[in-house]
């Protein structure tokens, strides 16, 4: 992976393979098929992420929830590395003069980052018009970044002189290919118009990852600002992005119990309550290891040594992070019977 944002050559190279290979919302999606109400979205392990126990029906709209719940976080993340192009990014660029086939790049990764936002966006309103499902109330249960304490201190940040956002974006690449490796041994048993939008998603992400590294490394090799404030920043930057996102997921995480207010409403919410009593199998403690340790999707959120190409940078450049638990990473499994 290149890392060098002082190449100009290489960095024209991504730019004309980026195009080339690129993908548009309209086309690059069967949207017309809707999705299959008897399919998983994801595969679940034994456990079903903190729901043990759970019935066949049960696992299928659990599964689709967390479905839902992913594609909502990256559309929300994504929808926020948008928002924060100038202060994070073209601000940046001013303070940090490098070659314009970096900012030719960052331009085309923005775009990029939109137009995945508009489709997980656009999946999670498919999926509520398939199955009848009030989009309103379905947005009750999703998580939102718009707005929240995570938005506002990731541009306190930004606007300090800080780089906690390409900390964030770096992680979030990962993240996201790492829930398609999680899928793709599964894609007969999930539903088709959910595996291939995340099929599309890794392929502009694995051509577009090394950014927020490029990013991160012109920062690290420029000069600029007080020798304080750089230092500063580069000790807490990473650790910032951290504590942020972390709070974030696992408030909004905690909406699922406003099924139990939606119940009247459609069966897939009544389905979705009668999950909760199964949440109370686990211990304080119990719960606590699997959300950070190996509860699929939620942990390679939450723990960031799940996301070893970030860190690599992070030591690298002499960047602290928190000292969280060794990954266990659950073994998940399709459906007992697919239809």
């Amino acid at each position: 992976m290149r890392v060098d944002p002082f190449d100009y050559l290489g960095l024209r190279e991504q730019i004309q393979w980026q195009r080339e290979k690129g993908w548009t919302l309209e086309g690059g999606l069967p949207w017309a098929d809707g999705v299959r109400e008897d399919r998983y979205c994801l595969p679940l392990d034994e456990d079903a992420v903190a729901f043990p126990g759970l019935s066949e029906e049960q696992r299928i709209v659990m599964s689709q929830f967390l479905g839902l719940v992913v594609n909502a976080t990256i559309a929300e993340m994504e929808g926020v590395i948008h928002k924060l192009k100038d202060v994070a990014w073209s601000q940046l660029l001013r303070r940090y003069p490098v070659n314009p086939e970096m900012r030719e790049l960052g331009e085309l990764f923005f775009d990029e980052e939109l137009k995945h936002a508009q489709m997980f966006g656009r999946y999670n309103q498919v999926f509520c018009q398939s199955l009848g499902i009030d989009p309103v109330a379905m947005g009750r249960l999703m998580p939102k970044a718009f707005g929240s304490l995570f938005q506002k201190a990731v541009i306190g940040n930004a606007k300090s002189g800080g780089h906690a956002f390409w900390w964030l974006v770096s992680s979030a690449e990962e993240v996201s290919i790492a829930i398609y490796q999680a899928l793709h041994g599964w894609r007969d048993a999930m539903d088709p118009l959910y595996f291939t939008a995340h099929q599309r998603h890794l392929e502009d992400e694995s051509r577009h990852r090394n950014y927020a590294v490029l990013m991160l490394e012109l920062v690290s090799r420029s000069p600029g600002g007080s020798q304080v404030g750089r230092l500063w920043h580069r000790k807490t930057d990473l650790l910032f992005s951290q504590l942020f996102t972390t709070l974030w997921v696992v408030s909004e995480l905690s909406k699922v119990f406003e099924s139990r207010k939606l119940v009247g409403e459609h069966r897939f919410f009544k389905t979705l309550a009668s999950c909760l009593p199964h949440f109370r199998q686990l211990s304080p403690a119990r719960l606590a290891e699997k959300l950070f340790v190996s509860a699929p999707y939620v942990s390679l959120v939450l723990n960031t040594k799940y996301h070893r190409h970030t860190i690599d940078i992070a030591h690298q450049q002499r960047t602290p992070s928190f000292p969280f638990p060794a990954p266990k990473p659950a073994i998940v499994r399709g459906p007992r019977r697919v239809a």
